[in-house]
């Protein structure tokens, strides 16, 4: 199903949500963590026994965030809880089979060699996009940013997933602040998606990225950043990023920039089905696709943000990109806000203007192969952070209003803008002083075949 831009605000003001009640707790959280406790994850295959304990564990409504009032779709939540449940486990069993440490690495070291030719083929093919890019950074006001880029990996299988492609473009067209550049990252899609390219009506805007080998959504995103960080040469920009299977509120890209001009670093907003079938309405109450949140931080500070409705500024975060060890979607965009907030205390913000329109999988084997490929990647998480937990933290689900005391405004928001505004200008003379970058041929990864 093509993806239907939807009116603006239509899916929040004319539909009534689903009546929830709280379960009965004041921050109470479930103690046992579905998976992602151990390194001994990576290991171990979770037995049927575990499997089926786990989901008659979290398929009780007492273990939920929140209950549907209506009999009907708490039923109905708990049975797609016990599919996903399921599909999650029996993804880290079918991981701890046939993988391991060593093939990860080979993996890894793999996209990285992809992503790194894609960069020097495509960094000086799009003069237009990366001169537009410039200007509008250097636009922006004193302590200000008024730059933004869109990334939006794409890996099509079908015609329908072309539609959908044209249609995240289309929504991308008609935002109230249309981002200044767009950089497409074909995955390697084995059937031909550039007809979809043709709903964009400023060719010099769009950079299209054809890999000539898959390494998964973690390394296409990463072929964009490097390409916009290398364009805006130490100049302030936001990049948002989403899926090609999404639709963008038209408010997006401006709330993603204000979001960012109030606290740069990483931004992520709620993302909604765009239908309302069964699976769509469980996704939106239990907010999947939303991050998580606790009680240990601050005011619209989030654990972690979800790739399809995401935003970074692009000199908060360095050169920090997502680790293609992730092969498939789940857990890179966990492991990125993860890592840079341990490394580089850098921390992912919620913006509840920032509104995303996702297209799920329908039925309960469309789940159950979503929770399947998150339960692949999970034990790759558990392995290269293994203090990070879910345990003590919360969903974000539709209409969630943060509970936590604000943050300190005034002065010091005005003290950090300054500061920000010294920054940009220290670090695009550096920038400029850099010197250029030798030229050397370049490796192919090991087994692998030149791009044609």
């Amino acid at each position: 199903m093509a993806l239907a831009h939807p009116a603006p605000n239509s899916r929040v003001s004319n539909t009534r949500l689903p009546l929830a009640r709280p379960a009965p707790r004041s921050r109470w959280v479930a103690r046992r963590a579905l998976a992602n406790s151990s390194q001994d994850d990576i290991a171990r295959a979770p037995t049927w026994k575990d499997t089926l304990k786990g989901a008659l564990f979290w398929a009780n409504p007492d273990h939920w965030d929140k209950v549907p009032r209506s009999p009907y779709l708490r039923f109905t939540f708990m049975f797609l809880k016990v599919v996903g449940t399921i599909g999650g486990y029996r993804g880290r069993a079918a991981f701890a089979r046939r993988s391991g440490l060593k093939g990860l690495m080979q993996r890894r070291e793999n996209a990285l060699a992809v992503v790194q030719m894609a960069y020097e083929m495509n960094v000086d093919a799009f003069p237009a996009a990366a001169e537009r890019l410039r200007a509008a950074a250097k636009s922006a006001k004193w302590g200000g940013v008024n730059c933004v880029a869109v990334i939006l990996p794409c890996y099509a299988r079908s015609k329908e997933e072309v539609k959908e492609l044209r249609a995240t473009l289309l929504a991308l067209q008609a935002q109230k602040r249309p981002p200044d550049v767009v950089v497409v990252v074909d995955d390697h899609s084995p059937i031909d998606a550039t007809d979809a390219l043709k709903a964009w009506k400023d060719p010099e805007s769009l950079a299209h990225v054809q890999l000539w080998k898959n390494v998964g959504p973690a390394g296409a995103r990463s072929v964009g950043l490097r390409l916009l960080r290398q364009w805006a040469q130490g100049l302030d920009v936001v990049v948002c990023l989403t899926d090609s299977d999404a639709a963008p509120d038209p408010g997006w890209t401006e709330a993603m920039l204000k979001a960012q001009i109030k606290s740069p670093g990483i931004v992520s907003g709620p993302t909604m089905s765009v239908d309302r079938s069964h699976t769509g309405r469980f996704h939106d109450h239990f907010g999947n696709l939303n991050g998580r949140w606790t009680w240990d931080d601050k005011r619209d500070v989030l654990l972690y943000g979800c790739t399809c409705n995401f935003s970074v500024d692009l000199n908060s975060i360095g050169d920090a990109e997502f680790d293609p060890i992730f092969s498939r979607p789940g857990f890179e965009d966990i492991e990125f806000c993860w890592r840079l907030r341990v490394e580089r205390g850098v921390y992912t913000r919620y913006c509840d203007e920032a509104k995303m329109f996702h297209q799920y999988d329908r039925g309960p084997i469309g789940l159950y192969k979503q929770f399947w490929k998150y339960g692949h990647t999970e034990p790759i998480m558990a392995w290269m952070h293994p203090q990070f937990t879910f345990q003590g933290s919360r969903p974000v689900t539709l209409g969630w209003r943060d509970p936590r005391d604000p943050e300190e405004g005034g002065p010091a928001a005005m003290a950090k803008s300054a500061v920000r505004g010294l920054d940009g200008v220290v670090r695009f003379l550096k920038w400029q002083t850099k010197p250029a970058p030798r030229d050397e041929p370049l490796a192919l990864p090991p087994n692998s075949d030149p791009p044609k």
